[in-house]
């Protein structure tokens, strides 16, 4: 889920091959190793005046249009690892690819590797590439964690940039005033900062793992109010099923699919749960909520729904597909509602008529539990900064010229270009976004096939602030789902958030410590997983005290204690 239509955050980037004769910035010469001693003599970067003509909204945080001039005035090469993508095709012949080129002096000769990015083939090629010292200047795209960061900045494989970024990354400086918590999650452990982040603040991402939809025409059909209890929501889903509007005995009263745990919407009515790594912070401890006696109290809730055929039957081992096959079925609704990310992971969406059957089903508030717990598990660190955008190595003489390359692309118009093409328009005075605020830009028609070759998708190095996403022009006689769902996310889930101090956050791992993370985590999620179905679905009773003490032993024997240990020791380190 990392296209433009929901969730956050890719990278890449491109410019066209070098000729003969042109300054090498790095990586002509294979034993060059290190940034050369004037890689830091350059003067300080400064933002350039804002241009006219572009209207913000009051009070905006993101990115501004500036005046930018080109970062060389005789073209500079560099050797740069990107993932293959059908959207941005050949990268050195992209045309944003060329406008970089044209507006930064910067070259790139590019290395496509296949895969996503994010995925094990990709890391796979890329590790080797590492390992047989078959070094780029830099890396686009290619999605390390944070440990392989770490490890490979100990190594002096990739670079700290952290003297670069001070001096030559005036927009990122801008960027971590608006995020103050951006620079933590950039920093390693040795204090080292091993990559150029992008910023893409999703609003209704953060609140996606709480997100729920109920149909609102049946619960007026069946005389109900929408539910705020666990009562309420089991006299809801009893009534669904007891009208049976569906007809013919169709009706499912909740569904889901195995992709959207429903744990996380769930469980947060006995206790806060943020869905995996089920980790949570309390007063400064990190535990694992899944051996609570809160945890076994929701697993007796949710046993009873499905008990009483309330929750689809398939509802742990549906795909995505499934669960659109239950929404888009011909003649009329059969699902009550479901735990899913948005309208378009339940149903094919018909933007164009106002009755269209999406519009039926609105975002639930989390529910109160019978101890008074109301908790929407809100995101406040998981998303919206990728750290592993631009990745330069040891090969790159010239760091600080990527690094003003990177900064340069942190630029308002820039962002648009890079992802969204050329087409853009910028708003008038009085234009309205998808807050109802001022609107910046906008686009007249937006199709992903007439933007190929001319963008990078989303592999750009990005800033892309909450304000700037919500600052899209809406277009009153074409509404999309995106002001509905900024709208009910705002109003029923965000209200009712848990603190940030209780999400674990992302951490960094040193070397023994991540094997510890892997293989322990695996097993505890496969052994959690499991036996979550196995409760919900009366394979397991959560009410025999032998069958829930049987489960948390098994949880201690895969190693429950020294994985805490683990994890409380890397978050230690993140606290500083």
């Amino acid at each position: 889920m990392k296209r433009r239509s929901f969730v956050a955050g890719g990278l890449g980037i491109a410019a066209a091959a070098g000729g003969s004769g042109l300054l090498s910035g790095c990586g002509s010469d294979d034993s060059a190793t290190g940034a050369s001693a004037d890689s830091l003599s350059a003067p300080a970067t400064e933002l350039g005046r804002k241009k006219t003509g572009v209207n913000y909204p009051p009070g905006y945080v993101g990115p501004v249009a500036r005046e930018q001039r080109a970062i060389v005035t005789e073209p500079v090469t560099f050797t740069i690892v990107v993932p293959q993508n059908l959207a941005v095709g050949d990268w050195s012949k992209n045309e944003f690819t060329r406008w970089m080129e044209q507006n930064t002096g910067i070259r790139i000769q590019w290395r496509q590797v296949a895969g996503k990015g994010d995925d094990p083939e990709t890391m796979t090629k890329v590790n080797a590439m590492m390992a047989a010292g078959d070094i780029p200047d830099a890396f686009l795209g290619i999605t390390f964690t944070r440990s392989q960061l770490y490890l490979y900045g100990a190594q002096n494989l990739f670079v700290d940039l952290t003297p670069y970024l001070d001096k030559y990354a005036p927009n990122l400086q801008q960027v971590m005033k608006d995020y103050p918590e951006a620079r933590k999650l950039m920093v390693s452990p040795d204090r080292g900062i091993y990559s150029f982040p992008d910023i893409n603040d999703c609003y209704h991402c953060r609140a996606s793992n709480g997100r729920a939809l109920l149909n609102t025409e049946w619960v007026r059909k069946v005389g109900l109010a929408m539910p705020t209890t666990t009562d309420e929501f089991r006299e809801v889903l009893t009534a669904f099923k007891k009208a049976d509007l569906a007809g013919g005995g169709k009706t499912v009263p909740f569904g889901g699919y195995k992709d959207a745990p429903l744990d996380t919407f769930f469980m947060n009515a006995f206790l806060y749960n943020p869905g995996e790594p089920w980790l949570v912070v309390n007063d400064g401890k990190v535990e694992a909520n899944y051996v609570k006696d809160e945890w076994r109290e929701a697993l007796k809730y949710l046993h009873g729904l499905y008990a009483d055929g309330l929750l689809a039957k398939d509802i742990f081992t549906a795909n995505e597909d499934q669960i659109k096959r239950y929404g888009d079925v011909p003649g009329g609704p059969v699902l009550g509602g479901a735990r899913v990310y948005y309208w378009g992971t339940l149903m094919t969406l018909d933007l164009v008529d106002p009755k269209a059957r999406w519009r039926q089903y609105e975002t639930m508030t989390p529910l109160e539990g019978p101890a008074g717990v109301q908790v929407a598990p809100w995101d406040y660190l998981g998303v919206g900064l990728e750290v592993s955008t631009l990745v330069v190595t040891r090969k790159c003489r010239r760091p600080d010229l990527l690094t003003r390359w990177a900064d340069f692309q942190l630029d308002l118009e820039v962002i648009l270009r890079s992802y969204a093409g050329p087409d853009f328009r910028w708003s008038a005075k009085g234009d309205k976004g998808i807050n109802g605020k001022q609107s910046i830009y906008g686009y007249d028609s937006w199709n992903t096939d007439a933007t190929k070759g001319k963008t990078w998708d989303q592999f750009g190095v990005m800033y892309r602030s909450g304000d700037f996403r919500l600052a899209e022009r809406v277009n009153p006689r074409r509404p999309t789902f995106e002001s509905p769902l900024y709208e009910q996310t705002r109003d029923h889930i965000f209200p009712y958030r848990q603190p940030m101090e209780q999400q674990f956050p992302p951490v960094t791992f040193e070397a023994d410590q991540a094997a510890q993370d892997a293989e322990i985590g695996l097993n505890l999620k496969g052994e959690l997983t499991s036996s979550m179905a196995k409760f919900v679905t009366g394979k397991l009773d959560p009410s025999d005290d032998g069958q829930w003490r049987d489960y948390t032993d098994r949880i201690n024997r895969i190693g429950l204690q020294p994985y805490l240990e683990v994890q409380q020791a890397a978050y230690e380190t993140y606290q500083g």
